[in-house]
């Protein structure tokens, strides 16, 4: 009886030490927090497919789910799939453009439902109109990717912004035009 008593000090010990790293229930969950597959299955029918994509530990690759991982992949189908377009936007979409109602132009910041997002939400660039216009690709500081359309010569400038969320996600799109 007495060989029984490491072990069980051990695993009381182990078990204290783990109770300790439990997350608060008044703090909220971090990015990295495990989603439970029973939590992901309940999720509510009109929940937007970008919040249904699971969280990843530190330990597990970010891109492992993903169906487009390199940006470069990513882009032209975005570009070309609306239900991809649908399940990569952030909901709520940040949407960015000039008001020339008034006296003096103003920049006005929206954030855009899913549910009221007009698809598509980004041209594709391989189209015939997109084409004609010039294409940039920037990599931003903190990892998200801008991609612009300019018409030259014109006020005609359309900014989006990726981030990966784990996936490449449409997190912001900027109108410049006047």
């Amino acid at each position: 009886m007495s060989h029984l008593r490491p072990m069980t000090l051990l695993a009381l010990s182990l078990s204290v030490l783990l109770a300790g790293c439990k997350p608060n229930a008044a703090e909220p969950a971090t990015p990295t927090d495990a989603v439970p597959a029973a939590a992901q299955s309940a999720a509510p029918a009109d929940a937007a497919p970008a919040d249904t994509a699971v969280p990843t530990t530190a330990t597990a690759e970010p891109q492992a789910n993903c169906p487009y991982p390199e940006f470069e992949t990513f882009l032209p189908h975005f570009g070309a799939e609306i239900a991809l377009q649908e399940k990569a936007t952030a909901d709520p979409l940040v949407s960015e453009h000039v008001d020339v109602s008034e006296i003096e132009p103003k920049q006005v910041v929206e954030q855009i439902a899913l549910a009221d997002v007009e698809w598509p939400v980004m041209p594709d660039p391989a189209s015939p109109r997109s084409k004609a216009r010039e294409i940039t690709t920037t990599a931003q500081g903190d990892g998200s990717m801008k991609v612009q359309f300019r018409t030259p010569d014109t006020s005609d400038q359309q900014s989006y912004y990726f981030a990966q969320k784990p996936c490449w996600q449409l997190v912001r799109k900027v109108d410049e035009s006047i």
